[in-house]
């Protein structure tokens, strides 16, 4: 009887540690598949951010200068754009998914102008004057941040807080117009923003990014004139979002568009000929852009 007894509670025993085996092991189980999800769904965003890619489109620029009364100048149209960008998500000196990105976009083509011709006096000689001006801008972009994953539901997602800087170059040039001009304004952007990003399936992942920053260095040089006008620094802003779509684990497609606005100050009076001076007033600048590509993911 207590042979039986003993017996009884050593298979009890036995039982229970079966079961609690069972149960550390279906956990540890569970924990390793939800790793591997979370590692695996981390690797889609992984693969878009670790990218090199080529990018085709158009950009329309919506240009336009606050003046005197009688007085207007504006200059709209949409031209080819083409950029070449690379990014990367990785760990670096012990810190995990640091990001780095930068951009190279050029827009170039013709755009209309519409203003006003004055004499050396200033006054007015036709209020509405038409003509074409070569347009093109380059605009250099680069980012570092930390990425935080997270889930959003059940989709997964991370975000990105990162400071950034930008410079940008925009060439007008409407000199084979007889009253035609060539101007190049130029300017440095110091800010930050934050990219948010989500797996919308395992090949596809959306790109939210609203950034801002202050302006510095903000000039305009004219054709034919020493001086260089010193223009007012104005805050940027630049919003946007995309889609970026693995057709294999190298090969990507996306598409992106970006609104970005910003504003220079009037300058000073500057001497732009004998006997001539002149100023540079405010104005302003909306860009929209719409590209497509391809890239490359390592």
């Amino acid at each position: 009887m207590t042979s039986n007894t003993r017996r009884t509670i050593a298979c009890g025993q036995r039982g229970a540690a079966i079961r609690r085996t069972a149960c550390i092991a279906a956990a540890v189980s569970l924990v390793a598949g939800f790793s591997a999800a979370n590692v695996h769904a981390q690797e889609a965003m992984l693969r878009a951010n670790n990218q090199v890619w080529l990018d085709v489109g158009a950009q329309q620029l919506h240009y336009w200068e606050n003046i005197a009364s009688g007085k207007s100048d504006a200059e709209r149209g949409t031209t080819a754009a083409f950029s070449l960008s690379a990014s990367t998500q990785r760990q670096l000196f012990g810190v995990s998914n640091l990001y780095f990105s930068g951009s190279v976009r050029v827009a170039h083509g013709n755009v209309n102008y519409g203003g006003y011709l004055q004499d050396v006096t200033g006054g007015v000689i036709q209020p509405d004057y038409q003509m074409t001006t070569r347009s093109t801008t380059t605009d250099v972009t680069l980012k570092a941040g930390k990425a935080i994953p997270f889930h959003l539901g059940t989709w997964n997602a991370q975000v990105i807080p990162y400071v950034s800087y930008s410079y940008r170059d925009w060439i007008r040039d409407s000199s084979r117009d007889p009253y035609g001009f060539y101007e190049r304004y130029r300017h440095h952007v110091i800010g930050g923003g934050l990219m948010g990003q989500m797996e919308l399936t395992s090949r596809l992942v959306a790109t939210a990014d609203v950034r801002a920053g202050a302006m510095v260095g903000a000039s305009m040089t004219l054709a034919g004139s020493q001086n260089t006008f010193g223009l007012g620094n104005k805050p940027v802003v630049v919003a946007g979002f995309g889609l970026d779509y693995a057709v294999a684990r190298n090969f990507h497609v996306n598409a992106t568009y970006e609104w970005s606005r910003f504003q220079y100050g009037r300058s000073g009076v500057t001497q732009v000929g004998p006997g001539v001076s002149a100023y540079e007033p405010d104005s302003k600048t909306i860009n929209q852009t719409w590209m497509i590509g391809a890239g490359y993911a390592f």
